[in-house]
């Protein structure tokens, strides 16, 4: 076993700090426990048993800073009443962290797996599961959840798109679906989200002890647009907006509406995110109730792929 030391300093204002330099062993169902607000990772991992029945606790509002691929936890990491918590977890030499934000009190622990969950299928819906990685979780809290991912995670087995990736949760009985949109950077808050690294979050809070995993998988991205034929923009918060579906798969795509004069109304010169809400060139006046013609240029190439009539009420 490699030789290791964990050194204890103290700042100015008396705030103590940990740093980890080599391998640290925890025997079979000991726990660490790091009393200290900041442990710092510089090099070696610590670890357990092959069954990773050794964990490390951080207590409430103490943090792992600066983990790496050279210096993680490949055990069980658990953190007690804290909201905000990004969790050191790696295995076999990789670091792939899993974050929690808005937590609620209590403990959540959570494992890093590099390999293929086991008797993984696809549910309805999902393309491919991911077979390279995922986490497990143990824990009566809630919180959104973050994901991640590195050259490790071989993304390109998954998917060719980042757009088609789909954050997953296995119940026990099976992967589902859960609601997620993709970080515009990685865990580190500065790298640009690609298929070589990034995160995605979950949209809402999740209650972990629904689910014993997590993972990645991907879709197949549709391209056909799905035009809503009207809407009724008066604030009950009920098909407010002009909802195209999937124009989100075609951000280049240009929007014109015309009243039955032929006065534009309306114009997206491309990223419409469904939300024309039916006022006059996206002023605060609204249109009369009536039917507007619709163009849309969906490649940007000057052609009109889709045309015809939405029906604006109240």
């Amino acid at each position: 076993m490699n030789k290791f030391y964990l050194l204890l300093l103290f700042g100015k204002l008396g705030f103590a700090q940990l740093s980890v330099f080599g391998d640290v062993y925890i025997t079979d169902n000991q726990t660490l426990s790091i009393h200290v607000p900041a442990t710092h990772f510089h090099e070696g991992v610590i670890h357990t048993d092959a069954d990773q029945s050794g964990s490390v606790l951080f207590l409430p509002d103490n943090h792992g800073l600066d983990a790496h691929h050279g210096s993680h936890i490949a055990a069980k990491v658990s953190s007690l009443n804290t909201a905000d918590f990004t969790f050191p977890t790696g295995d076999q030499g990789v670091y792939q962290p899993l974050r929690i934000e808005q937590g609620s009190a209590g403990e959540l622990t959570a494992t890093f797996e590099y390999q293929a969950f086991p008797g993984s299928t696809s549910p309805p819906g999902v393309e491919r599961v991911s077979d390279r990685f995922y986490w497990t979780t143990q824990g009566d809290k809630s919180g959104r959840l973050w994901l991640s991912w590195n050259s490790f995670s071989e993304l390109n087995s998954l998917t060719d798109e980042l757009a088609a990736l789909v954050m997953l949760g296995h119940t026990g009985s099976g992967w589902e679906v859960i609601p997620a949109k993709l970080a515009p950077f990685a865990l580190d808050g500065a790298t640009p989200s690609s298929l070589d690294q990034g995160a995605i979050s979950s949209l809402e809070v999740l209650n972990f002890n629904r689910f014993e995993a997590f993972t990645l998988g991907s879709v197949s991205l549709a391209t056909t647009l799905n035009i809503s034929e009207g809407f009724s923009p008066n604030g009950d918060g009920i098909n407010d907006s002009w909802y195209i579906e999937n124009i989100e798969r075609s951000p280049q795509a240009r929007i014109w509406v015309y009243n039955r004069w032929g006065e534009e109304v309306f114009y997206s010169p491309g990223n419409y995110n469904n939300n024309w809400d039916g006022t006059y060139k996206n002023n605060t006046t609204k249109l009369p109730a009536a039917s507007y013609l619709y163009r849309i240029d969906q490649n940007n190439n000057g052609s009109i792929e889709h045309e015809g009539w939405i029906y604006i009420s109240y």
